[in-house]
């Protein structure tokens, strides 16, 4: 029970020297907390990690005691005394945002609060932050892997934001940029290709505990009223299965709060330099059903102005890009401790055309026969079954994805236009159940199983004029079922280990459309077949001294197999597999120590690379390469200068290559330079942020944050037809906040040096003899005004 009475780990020693009273301007201060009903200990635990306070309660006889929910928009003092209220205790302050629950001497005092002293001493450090991705509540010092976390927070202000948002924040997540909706994203190095197909993606990506997809691009899920976006960096193949080479990305969304009708929106303009003008708005509204029981829903539009010319058909800013979507979200208490979760999600995203510019035009323009539209569709709905109080917990989620991209590409000839067209579907139904216990005692584990029924087809065609060639098109189906467990240990004072595994069987079957019949039939040999992966992992965790840790991890990645098209038939490609051994150290924890700092160093073995590659017909097929090895070195840290400023740096160097490249492989790029790196990943990458914050009073606040990316060279993609340079640039942006939890008023601008820069060389796969870029957005500058109620 030692570790129960320290809730939030804090020893009452150490909170009564540090006792202080609430300011003013803390207490004024409220947050959505949506706590369930439990034990005192329970809730005053759960209570401590959302609101990020410490909770003491010296007398163990208490915990067991029932106490009800605590929901609804609180500030922490009021939550605090809401548990008290209910349970007959006494609360007494001793710091900024820590408390005592003691026993009440008679009912009357049980809702008292005693402050301490008002003598002006620093508060101490709320415990370490929960890593909710480790799928079993490993706080942050205890866990052996790079890591970041975004609060919702932190995208207020800058408008309807995606998956950019994220890369804006972090020197290991990286994109393509054909597209939003389009893009392939890659964390730490792991790339494979410039383009999205049949291939599984290497970044696994959830939405909560459900996927978001397997095979397909990014469907840039906009993060509005987000709780949190959690990436964890290198391969997570033993909690989080295939498809997870590079890393995950999991977003939490804001849960319904019990018994609170609540609403807030927002809207903005936006000017684009040399482009046209654009707007957003969003809303978002909470009610309470019955008893237990609230629903949440979420939706949004945006309108972002183009900034390209078409030279041939004379046509200025066309590819305005236009967002629509919505999130909905009912959740129920079942019995106490357990409630329910039933959410869904669409989302369309819609270009007029597509974003790219000629290399050696005029810099935001290009020459294109034929317009390049493109649609992309998202919709996504699950159940959630949940346990999160007590010594064990349990979750089971079951979900259901669809995805559809359209896309046109100028294929024109000479003087003779034509438009290549795509349509790539996919559609999954996934489970994952598992039982987890939080570490306690000197040990912690999980035990899950999962399963995924998934099926992803291409199609494509040529168009000249009122004529349509329909060209080979591909369907792959995978089934997969697993079952994983992993269990940490506390070996000694400051030592600790985990180790874990995960068995895979995949079934996998596919066919092909409109083939060649003389070479269908001697390419479907392998087709349908089984593939079977038992995936390790371990770690050793050293804490030597206070708030410093040190790490070394192994850890294994696979994606299976499956049918890419190649002219007008189809090929069979293999599974690859991904082991990366890392070393690296943590101190201190960002925004709760004055110095926070992190850094790596990993050797990724990657076997059998499946990759895309532009074939004789100038369209992209998919094979499996050859081996090859990554090496990544990231260094991020921050300081928190003064109580309302903190800066940030951070630096990631990567170096990729194949090293036993396939001997199709080998002839197809014997000649070209550095055919044989890893694409789209530049060789280094820094950023550096500025957030700064002013109390006005009465609940008011000026925040502003800033940030500067540079972003080195890397390769299109593998082979010679895929040579060309991208990125060497940098982005900026800043953000200024002015207002209160209730209403505010932002401004933002992005790219403020109004850069041209090369996001990704590649636009339409046939290039005509002209290279292509994809510039970044010029400077934009947005004014936002969003209110609550």
């Amino acid at each position: 029970m030692g570790e129960v009475l320290r809730i939030r780990i804090v020893p009452v020693a150490l909170l009564l020297s540090l006792a202080a009273p609430i300011s003013p301007s803390f207490a004024a201060q409220t947050r959505v907390i949506d706590v369930p009903r439990g034990t005192v200990g329970e809730v005053a635990f759960a209570l401590g990690r959302q609101a990020g306070i410490n909770i003491a309660i010296p007398d163990a006889t208490l915990l067991g005691r029932p106490a009800p929910a605590v929901r609804g928009k609180l500030s922490d003092e009021a939550a605090v005394g809401q548990l008290a209220r209910a349970a007959g205790l006494k609360v007494r302050v001793v710091g900024s945002k820590s408390f005592i629950l003691t026993r009440a001497p008679h009912p009357a005092a049980a809702v008292s609060i005693a402050a301490a002293p008002s003598y002006d001493l620093p508060s101490p450090e709320p415990e370490e932050i929960v890593v909710t991705a480790s799928k079993r509540d490993t706080t942050s010092p205890r866990f052996a892997g790079q890591w970041t976390k975004i609060d919702g927070d932190d995208l207020k202000g800058w408008g309807i934001v995606g998956s950019e948002a994220i890369e804006a924040r972090s020197v290991g997540f990286s994109s393509t940029h054909l597209g939003s909706g389009r893009n392939k994203l890659f964390i730490r190095g792991i790339a494979d290709s410039s383009f999205s197909g049949p291939t599984q993606s290497p970044v696994g990506q959830y939405m909560g505990d459900m996927r978001m997809g397997y095979s397909g691009p990014d469907p840039d899920v906009r993060l509005i009223d987000i709780e949190s976006v959690e990436v964890l960096e290198g391969p997570q193949g033993t909690l989080y299965g295939s498809g997870s080479l590079g890393g995950i990305v999991q977003v939490t969304p804001v849960k319904p709060v019990l018994g609170m009708t609540a609403g807030r929106a927002s809207v903005g303009i936006s000017l684009t330099t040399h482009g046209d003008p654009g707007f957003d708005g969003s809303g978002m509204f909470n009610m309470p059903l019955w008893e237990g029981a609230a629903f949440r829903a979420v939706g949004y539009h945006s309108a972002e102005g183009g900034y390209v010319d078409n030279l041939a058909t004379g046509k200025s800013d066309i590819n305005r890009l236009s967002v629509d979507g919505g999130r909905a979200m009912m959740s129920a208490d079942i019995i106490p401790g357990w409630s329910i979760d039933v959410s869904g999600l669409a989302q369309r995203i819609r270009g007029e055309d597509s974003q790219y510019a000629d290399r050696e035009g005029h810099g935001l323009s290009r020459y294109s026969m034929v317009p390049q539209p493109f649609v992309s569709r998202f919709e996504m709905g699950g159940v959630a079954i949940r346990k999160d109080g007590g010594s064990l917990r349990f979750r089971s989620t079951t979900g259901f994805t669809r995805q559809r991209v359209t896309e046109n590409f100028d294929a024109s000839t000479g003087d003779t236009a034509r438009q290549l067209g795509q349509d790539s579907r996919g559609w999954s139904v996934s489970n994952e159940t598992r039982v987890w216990r939080p570490m306690a005692q000197g040990y912690s584990w999980v035990a899950g199983f999962s399963s995924i029924v998934h099926r992803y087809a291409v199609a494509r065609d040529i168009r000249e004029g009122e004529h349509q060639v329909d060209l080979a098109g591909v369907e792959n189906r995978v089934r997969e079922s697993t079952a994983y467990g992993e269990i940490g240990l506390r070996i000694a004072d400051g030592l600790e280990a985990s180790a874990g595994a995960r068995y895979t069987i995949s079934s996998l079957s596919g066919n092909g459309s409109h083939l060649n019949p003389l070479l269908a039939a001697s390419r479907y040999g392998e087709a349908d077949r089984e593939e079977r992966q038992f995936l390790p992992s371990f770690s050793l965790l050293a804490r030597p001294v206070d708030k410093l840790t040190l790490y070394g991890r192994f850890q294994q990645g696979f994606r299976p197999g499956g049918l890419s098209i190649e002219a007008d038939f189809v090929r069979t490609y293999h599974n690859d597999k991904l082991a990366t051994a890392e070393l690296g150290f943590r101190y201190g924890i960002s925004q709760r120590h004055p110095i926070d700092i992190q850094g790596s160093l990993t050797l990724s073995k990657w076997s059998d690379i499946q990759a895309d590659f532009i074939d004789a017909g100038g369209l992209p097929s998919t094979d499996n390469i050859g081996d090859g090895r990554v090496w990544t070195l990231t260094l991020n840290g921050g300081a928190q200068v003064s109580r309302t400023l903190r800066v940030e740096a951070g630096v990631a160097w990567n170096d990729g290559k194949i090293t036993r490249p396939s001997e199709a492989f080998k002839l197809m790029a014997a000649e070209a330079e550095g055919a044989m790196r890893i694409p789209n990943i530049a060789r280094l990458a820094a950023r550096a942020a500025i957030d700064w914050s002013h109390e006005l009073g009465g609940g008011h606040s000026l925040t502003a944050s800033s940030y500067l990316r540079y972003i080195g060279r890397s390769r299109l993609g593998v082979g010679p037809r895929l040579g060309d340079a991208q990125g060497d640039y940098l982005d900026s942006g800043i953000s200024v906040r002015l207002g209160d939890d209730r209403r505010a008023i932002s401004f933002t601008a992005t790219n403020l040096a109004d850069q041209l820069g090369n996001r990704f060389a590649f636009g339409a796969p046939f290039t005509s003899g002209r290279d292509q870029i994809t510039p970044l957005r010029p400077r934009t500058f947005r004014l936002g005004i969003d209110a609550a109620f």
